[in-house]
């Protein structure tokens, strides 16, 4: 908005000095202007005789002094005020007339407290007359401080133990519960029996057969390690639904998700956890579990008809039902179809000024899980394979095995996992049937779950052995922060970090720099991203060799990292050694950029990371340390 309201500015400073400064006093004058007309309300009331009118309106003026003040904190005025937001975002789903009702309300404390002055400040006036005005500003600060401690903005930012992105928890009970499993849902029985199957747990019968696997290299938004090539897969049965927090719960003792509800899909849960579930489920409906857990070695037993996790190949096969286009929809998928981050559908970021010409167009963010049996299912009755949560794959992580095409497991070696299909916070490109993301062992998110598979049969055999122990992170060696920074933001959290642990600090400045104009800017990111680009470093570091933890810092850029990091990341040598990442977002979180960071470098541990909406406002030192501690890296300030 500042671009088309104030132009001019560009013409004799940074465009985001002149956009931080018409934000901030465009809410000043909004501020003033309520202050202002509030001071001729006692003139305006001076006709007004009956004494009882009088104090009903002054009463109901308190109670809507005080929902302004608190729709006022929770629209975050404060942060826009004292030069703290670089940009505004308008939210498309609030209705228009909610949006005016609460700009009126929130410009009512304003004036409310503007109209209280005159009589407080009116020295002629006896002590009584100027305690009523200071009784009523204060019951309204009162009203609207409950307010905002009863209904908190739901923005989830900072770094908090309970609903971090991405983190560890202790392991959940290991002895399943005894009671009788419900049906799944709607099957594909008759199916399965034509084929000599039973399916008497309301999994989906998926007949096997051969389809051409990744993406081809016409396809918008691709990344390279969506080789296309052809692959056959045996049949095999699907849940149509993604594991529910009711059943999870059931079976292990606990609930992990950080949105709560029987029929939400459960999240925060690990590889780990996700393995030892398929076992606790097999136990419980008398089947040979699929996975034997050794100290750190995890082996599937491939003819066992206990639940499991899909190979990557399976997933793929049973996402596209059929289809070979980028979505299991043919066109590109929308928010009335799928649960993800709405405003961003496939292919907005090269048209995100001209949203006209895209095939679907922005709509609406849930911000939330939905329940597993939402939308319609795709071609072969399986629910939320785009969307609403990631779910984890038995594959190791790495380059497609163009040799071993049938029934494949994934790569022989790596240090991540796969999971596929994207989540309710994360863009339309990463919602492609054939996108790839990638994790530690021992990853959670508030956007992984879990979908369970079952073999048919003797459809396969043999056994696939690896290792299961993730590493540990190591935070007591010397420490980095390397960041790159845009609007100063992610500048100003790394500066943060170092006043408290005194760490090296390393800015990544691309050559060239990028434009200072945020509309340019945003055109030049996506471009870089669609390019895979590698922009080079100014005077780059010689080596990494002296330091065991890089705390690494960079803005989300349309879901993902920019691209100076993908060059830093490709430049060193990581094995060994501890990323902690941290970024600051508009409401995104991370994005995909912790997988992105994963894929590049695939030898060091990735710990716990901080996501931090635009500079981290008054709480930041605060998020930053409880994050440092968690992660047992001290404050040298202590």
């Amino acid at each position: 908005m500042s671009v088309h309201a104030v132009p001019f500015l560009g013409d004799f400073m940074r465009s985001s000095l002149g956009r931080r400064l018409h934000l901030t006093l465009s809410h000043w004058c909004f501020v003033l202007m309520g202050l202002h007309l509030g001071l001729h309300i006692p003139g305006l009331l001076k006709g007004v005789k009956t004494q009882s009118l009088r104090r009903a309106g002054f009463g109901l003026s308190i109670l809507a002094a005080g929902a302004g003040l608190w729709l006022f904190l929770r629209n975050n005025y404060p942060d826009y005020l004292f030069y703290r937001v670089p940009f505004a975002f308008i939210d498309y789903d609030k209705a228009a007339l909610l949006v005016l009702l609460e700009a009126l309300l929130i410009a009512f404390f304003w004036v409310f407290a503007g109209a209280q002055l005159p009589r407080l400040l009116n020295r002629r006036a006896d002590k009584n007359s100027r305690l009523i005005p200071l009784i009523g500003i204060l019951l309204a600060v009162v009203i609207g401080m409950g307010l905002a401690l009863a209904f908190p903005a739901e923005n989830g930012d900072g770094w908090n133990e309970d609903a971090a992105p991405w983190g560890t928890r202790e392991k959940a009970p290991e002895q399943p519960a005894e009671e009788t499993l419900p049906p799944a849902g709607s099957t594909a029985a008759a199916a399965a029996e034509s084929e000599g199957k039973q399916a008497d747990d309301g999994f989906v019968w998926i007949a096997g057969g051969s389809f051409l696997m990744g993406s081809p290299e016409s396809e918008n938004w691709r990344i390279e390690d969506e080789t296309q090539h052809e692959v056959t897969v045996s049949g095999f049965f699907m849940s149509p639904y993604e594991v529910t927090q009711a059943e999870y719960q059931r079976l292990t003792g606990v609930n992990p998700s950080n949105f709560q509800g029987e029929n939400l899909p459960v999240e925060n849960v690990s590889w780990l956890d996700a393995v030892r579930f398929c076992n606790r489920k097999s136990a419980e409906a008398g089947l040979t579990p699929a996975y034997a857990i050794d100290g750190d070695t995890v082996t599937w037993n491939r003819a066992a008809d206990g639940y499991r996790l899909p190979t990557e190949a399976e997933w793929e096969y049973a996402c596209r039902a059929g289809t070979a286009a980028p979505f299991n929809t043919i066109h590109a998928t929308g928010p009335e179809e799928a649960n993800y981050y709405g405003h961003y559908p496939y292919e907005i970021e090269e048209n995100y000024f001209n949203d006209e010409v895209l095939e679907t167009r922005p709509g609406q963010y849930r911000q939330t899980t939905v329940d597993v049996d939402s939308f319609d299912p795709n071609p072969w009755g399986l629910y939320n394979m785009h969307g609403n949560v990631n779910e984890w794959c038995w594959d190791l992580y790495g380059a497609y095995d163009l040799e071993n095409t049938i029934d494949p497991t994934g790569a022989k070696e790596g240090t991540r996992r796969v999971y596929r299909g994207g989540g309710w916070n994360d863009f339309g490109k990463n919602l492609r049937s054939a996108y790839r993301a990638a994790g530690e062992l021992d990853m959670i998110s508030f956007n992984l779950g879990i979908r369970l598979v079952r073999s048919a049969g003797n459809s396969l055999n043999g056994t696939v052995s690896t290792s299961s122990e993730p590493e540990k992170a190591k935070t007591n060696g010397k420490m980095l922060i390397a960041y790159f920074s845009w609007s100063g933001n992610t500048q100003g959290i790394a500066e943060e970090i170092r006043r408290q642990t005194g760490a090296d600090i390393f800015e990544i400045v691309p050559i060239p720099a990028y434009s200072d104009d945020y509309s340019t800017v945003l055109m030049e990111a996506q471009r870089d991203q669609h390019d895979k680009a590698r922009p080079a470093i100014t005077d780059p570091l010689p080596s990494l060799d002296d330091y065991d933890v890089i705390l690494l810092g960079y803005p989300n850029w349309w879901a993902s990292i920019p691209m100076p990091i993908a060059t830093f990341l490709e430049s060193y040598d990581f094995s060994g050694k501890t990323i902690l990442p941290f970024c600051s977002h508009g409401g995104g979180r991370f994005g995909q950029s912790l997988t992105a960071i994963a894929k590049l470098a695939p030898n060091a541990v990735i710990a716990p990371g901080l996501s931090v909406h635009y500079s981290g406002g008054s709480g930041l030192p605060r998020d930053i340390q409880n994050w440092l501690e968690a992660q047992g890296i001290s404050n040298k300030n202590k």
